[in-house]
């Protein structure tokens, strides 16, 4: 997108999931007071709650947006180093308007973002993405106050409301009882403070590993197996029952057990229902997108719940959830998502509460829950995407290719055979589109992976 001559967006990422950017390739301080003028145009005179994850440039993007938004006589929350989910709970119970979170998730040090969050905790809706556009395109900010309102309100209360929900949630005396072990790895992010004091509220002995939120990444920003190496080397000297893993903004959660290492992203969800379904209304809804395992799907079934398939992106799943009235929701990259939390979206301190719950429950280790779900055999690629490339012609000859398959367009092609699926798609935060397929065999897997890439060449 070209604004003008002085603007060119084209090297942003603007999607469902927020803005973001590389600090010295498109998302400077030029770009970084345009989005907050036009997000402070749509929220003037009202109270806003901002979070942040530990980037070193989280700090000066962050007093750039306090400067537009004070200046349109906007009331701060601002609650410094916190999860995303929590900066959503807190827009939640404080009856804010609406909240920012600066964080570029899983994305390297050299990006960070806005994520722009509505009324109630939601992320930002098409419509309201439409009107934040509208301004950038506009350009006419209001003159800013001279003598602006404003002040900064303490948020500590509200974020002791989000754990207190979460506690609510699971049996936790039961939890306390097992005085489980547990090892944290929240890669320096912001999850490094919280986490560790919902798991001591939930009387565990916590080792922290990478909790010291510096402004520096000790390991890669995505937590998937291979980023987890080193961590799990390092628990394995400790003897704790159970690891977990978070993202940069601590929204996304992987779990690493004790004997077998890091756990597939893909298995965290489907945990979390065997906690949550036993007690859930037969026929019970769960929402999840089309890059997630089938092993939900599989769970689910144990219990008479309805699967349902959503866009990719926390905001697509959450709209759904709300659409059908689901009881549980979530994507396969490790992301949870309890309605009844007040953040109502991704959220790894209500991930680790039901893991826990799950364990306190059954009395199982981690290794002997993950033994009862189905097996399944995953492979993820991402490939460039150059500027102005169409996926049209590839989406076509796998149409042909997979000739039988279920079909849904309404992201990308995701095509399903029965035991086996793919879905190919642009992704909503890196200028890549990714390829996902899943089958119950590895061998499976393979062939169908190879007549994907014939596709695709």
């Amino acid at each position: 997108m070209k604004l003008s001559q002085t603007f060119d967006l084209s090297n942003l990422m603007i999607s469902v999931s927020g803005v973001r950017g590389k600090i010295q390739s498109g998302f400077g301080l030029e770009e970084v007071l345009l989005f907050s003028n036009a997000f402070a145009q749509m929220v003037e005179g009202k109270t806003v709650v901002v979070g942040r994850d530990s980037r070193p440039s989280g700090e000066y993007i962050q007093h750039i947006l306090f400067a537009a938004l004070q200046s349109r006589n906007c009331n701060i929350i601002p609650l410094g180093l916190v999860p995303t989910p929590t900066v959503k709970a807190v827009v939640n119970l404080s009856k804010a308007r609406a909240g920012v979170m600066l964080s570029a998730s899983h994305n390297p040090m050299e990006w960070n973002a806005f994520k722009f969050i509505s009324e109630k905790g939601f992320f930002f809706s098409s419509s309201e993405n439409q009107q934040l556009l509208k301004n950038l395109e506009a350009q006419k900010f209001p003159l800013p106050a001279i003598h602006p309102k404003t002040s900064m309100i303490d948020g500590m209360v509200h974020i002791n409301g989000h754990i207190e929900s979460v506690l609510q949630r699971v049996n936790s005396p039961k939890i306390k009882k097992k005085k489980f072990k547990v090892f944290l790895d929240a890669v320096g992010g912001a999850g490094s403070v919280l986490v560790p004091l919902l798991l001591d509220k939930l009387g565990c002995q916590v080792i922290l590993h990478n909790c010291l939120p510096d402004g520096t990444f000790p390991r890669p920003p995505e937590p998937t197996p291979s980023a987890l190496v080193q961590s799990y080397k390092a628990m394995k000297r400790t003897g704790a029952d159970i690891g977990f893993a978070l993202d940069p903004d601590a929204d996304r959660l992987v779990l690493i057990s004790a004997k077998n290492g890091p756990v597939s992203e893909e298995l965290t969800l489907p945990l979390a229902l065997l906690n949550v379904l036993p007690s859930a209304k037969k026929n019970s809804k769960v929402v999840i997108n089309l890059s997630s395992s089938f092993v939900t799907e599989m769970v689910a079934s144990q219990y008479n719940a309805q699967v349902l398939r959503s866009k990719v992106g926390e905001a697509n799943v959450v709209s759904k959830m709300i659409e059908t009235k689901a009881v549980f929701g979530g994507e396969g990259n490790g992301g949870i998502i309890d309605p009844l939390i007040p953040s109502f979206g991704r959220d790894t301190l209500s991930g680790i509460a039901h893991i826990l719950n799950l364990m306190a429950e059954t009395g199982k280790t981690l290794e002997a829950l993950l033994d009862t779900l189905p097996a399944s055999v995953m492979e993820k690629k991402a490939f460039p995407l150059q500027r102005n490339q169409s996926l049209s012609v590839i989406y076509s000859k796998l149409k042909t290719e997979f000739s039988k398959a279920q079909v849904s367009e309404i992201d990308g092609l995701w095509l399903s055979e029965g035991e086996r699926w793919v879905h190919v798609r642009p992704s909503n935060t890196e200028p890549i589109f990714r390829v996902i397929g899943e089958a119950k065999t590895q061998k499976d897997l393979d062939q169908m992976m190879q007549r994907v890439r014939k596709c695709a060449e």
